[in-house]
């Protein structure tokens, strides 16, 4: 690597950033304008619209009901400030006639003891009106009722009020103010910093290609690496300036707001250190500027594969609902920052920054963020570099050629789909699962389950119908070896064992993922065997592999190299189980159906171990006892260290005389 040329590539991409007035915009016009109007400006107006409420006067009326009118005008007129708002009572011959006018806000009627307030709830004067009669209509029922005490000659007071409760909140101004910050901090600053980066990501990726200069950088006596360096740094200087920028206008906005705040209520005596908030910003300022290079990359990634700056926009924005999403974590309840949320990407960040602003030091789980994050940037850089050493996917259409969207008869014959017709597939099919095959499980019970396995056949074998594809190769119809059929069988057992280790290990990592598995267990419960068989274990089998080892990998296999195809498929595959147990444990087996799949060329052998994998698992359900007696460890909550040593030996084994016997073994 030359520093010297990676040092000039640097200075022109930066140059030519900062001439993008969009980025510009982004970078230093919203972060220094956006966070004053959105906290300080909208406290301002919504203080505002609520003095101007107060100071309304609200018109009702009491439609025949003369006594009750006579003593809620008394307390209207006398307790404004318990209530909160001025209303005055007037009289209307019509009641509703008048309130549809809106010469009145509300009216109230009486139907012996029952009070009721009309107010039409679409307009805003009316939905005031009858929150102010509510809160005075409490005030009569309390004095009624203490009346009602008095006069059968008790304590009233002592009655209603055996006990006083006092409140002591033994949190310091700065603790409640932290808590505040961490709230609404992760998600703001996560969103301005993905936004800092993405167009500058656009520009040097998409925006190369659109103004045809990439093909010109690729030909300057530069390694690839050279220019994918200076790229990255300088979108991540941005970034990172970015961060800045967003950290020290939020600050500003919210020292202003609390100052404020403070000084109209100067009589409570609250003073606010805010010198104890300066650790927190620094550690922060330091996660963020980590956080970039991680956003950076996941942003390059993304936008080099559009042709031009409309593609990059429309492929950014999955990416940013993702972030924003993820940017969501400080705001559920229970989820804190611990050994395991610290290595979720963008979660772990979001809930280290709402951890500082609440003085919640720990570093051991600040290291973990600081590590993965550069970990992660730096798994992804590896991948931009890949992606910049194929000229096949640097200047392949991308994600725009899907081919679901053009009409049939213009489909050529036997084609193979595209990285956008996986995508496009996969989220159909996620979606399907998510709605459809939850709706059918709520419906339907343990049938909801096969209602989901249909959705997973039927969606790639209609998706490729569809486009022409040519069936055999993409979903690798052939009739296996017989050797491959023998190590697929032992890849199985392999996979199944080695899966149940982890489990075991990783169980109580992951109790809330595990006590979701006994859940499904209950669901299954009583269900006749045949049924079991066909929906957990044939379904799945047939099912899963046309989608994940047919149709997504024989995409990946024609576009990418061979591990690439075999690690996507698989974390894929993982993920799609949406548990994080199973996005270990499954990962195991499915490295080995996928690797069988591969090795073999036939999705038969991945078809058959799959079903047997799932049928284990089905007479693990069906005979407990049984099985317990032949295998105990399979049966055991918590397995022995011994043990384990054991399964991972056996599962070891058999995983290389599996990996032995599909090796070269293709299909006949």
């Amino acid at each position: 690597m030359n520093v010297k040329r990676m040092g000039a590539l640097f200075k022109r991409e930066i140059r030519d950033i900062f001439r993008d007035k969009k980025t510009m915009i982004m970078m230093v016009l919203l972060p220094l304008v956006l966070y004053p109007l959105l906290i300080v400006g909208m406290a301002l107006l919504s203080t505002a619209i609520m003095q101007s409420q107060e100071e309304k006067t609200y018109l009702v009326a009491f439609e025949d009901c003369a006594e009750l009118e006579t003593a809620m005008a008394d307390i209207l007129e006398d307790m404004p400030e318990e209530i909160g708002y001025t209303v005055k009572v007037v009289s209307e011959d019509s009641c509703r006639e008048a309130l549809e006018a809106e010469t009145i806000d509300a009216y109230v009627t009486m139907d012996g003891k029952e009070i009721t307030i009309h107010y039409l709830s679409a307009k805003d004067n009316s939905s005031t009106a009858s929150y102010a009669l509510d809160e005075a209509f409490d005030i009569y029922r309390s004095s009624l009722t203490k009346q009602q005490i008095e006069d059968a000659g008790l304590d009233a007071e002592m009655i209603l009020h055996p006990v006083q409760i006092a409140e002591n909140d033994l949190s310091s101004a700065e603790e409640s103010v932290g808590s505040m910050l961490g709230t609404m901090m992760p998600f703001f600053i996560i969103t301005m910093i993905l936004l800092g980066a993405i167009y500058p990501a656009i520009d040097v990726t998409a925006g190369e290609k659109e103004r045809g200069t990439l093909e010109t950088l690729l030909t300057l006596p530069v390694t690839n690496f050279e220019m994918i360096m200076s790229k990255f740094l300088a979108v991540s200087v941005i970034a990172g300036v970015s961060a800045l920028l967003n950290v020290i206008s939020m600050c500003g906005a919210m020292a202003f707001l609390v100052s404020s705040s403070m000084a109209s209520a100067a009589d409570m005596n609250i003073v606010i250190d805010y010198t104890k908030f300066i650790p927190g910003i620094l550690i922060t300022i330091l996660v963020m500027m980590v956080f970039a290079l991680f956003v950076t990359a996941v942003c390059m990634c993304t936008c080099v594969f559009a042709k031009n700056f409309k593609d990059a926009n429309n492929y950014a924005t999955p990416v940013m609902f993702v972030f924003m999403f993820a940017s969501y974590a400080p705001m559920l309840p229970d989820v804190e920052l611990t050994a395991q949320t610290a290595a979720i990407p963008v979660v772990n960040v979001a809930l280290l920054v709402a951890g500082l602003f609440e003085f919640n030091y720990n570093y051991a789980l600040f290291g973990i963020v600081l590590v993965s994050n550069v970990a992660y940037s730096l798994l992804a850089i590896m991948v931009l570099g890949r992606i910049y050493n194929s000229e096949s996917v640097l200047f392949s259409e991308g994600f725009s050629g899907v081919k679901l969207f053009d009409k049939r008869s213009d489909m050529k014959e036997k084609q193979i789909p595209g990285v956008g017709d996986c995508v496009l597939l996969m989220c159909i099919v996620l979606l399907l699962m998510l709605y459809g095959g939850t709706y059918a499980q709520l419906k339907l019970g343990f049938g909801g389950v096969a209602v989901q396995q249909a959705f997973i056949l039927i969606c790639p074998l209609v998706y490729a119908w569809y486009m022409k594809a040519d069936f055999k190769k993409v979903f690798s119809i052939k009739p296996p070896h017989i050797k491959g059929v023998l190590g697929g069988i032992c890849l199985a057992l392999a996979g199944f064992m080695l899966a149940l280790v982890a489990g075991a290990l990783l169980t109580p990592v992951f109790p809330q993922s595990a006590e979701s598995l006994k859940a499904m267990d209950e669901m299954i419960k009583g269900q006749p065997a045949w049924v079991l068989f066909l929906v957990m274990a044939a379904m799945p089998a047939i099912g899963e592999e046309f989608l994940f080892r047919g149709f997504l990998m024989g995409t990946l296999r024609e576009k990418c190299k061979p591990w690439v195809a075999i690690v996507a498929t698989t974390l894929i595959f993982a993920a799609y189980h949406m548990s994080l147990l199973k996005m270990f444990t499954i990962s195991i087996i499915g490295l080995g159906l996928t690797v069988a799949a591969y090795m073999t060329g036939s999705i038969f052998v991945s078809m058959l171990m799959h079903f047997i994998n799932n049928s284990v698992s089905v007479l693990i359900t069906l005979y407990p006892e049984q099985v317990g007696k032949l295998f105990p460890v399979l049966m055991e909550e918590s397995p022995g260290s011994a043990q384990i040593a054991v399964v991972t030996l056996v599962g070891v084994v058999l995983a290389v005389v599996g990996w032995v016997l599909v090796k070269g073994k293709k299909a006949v």
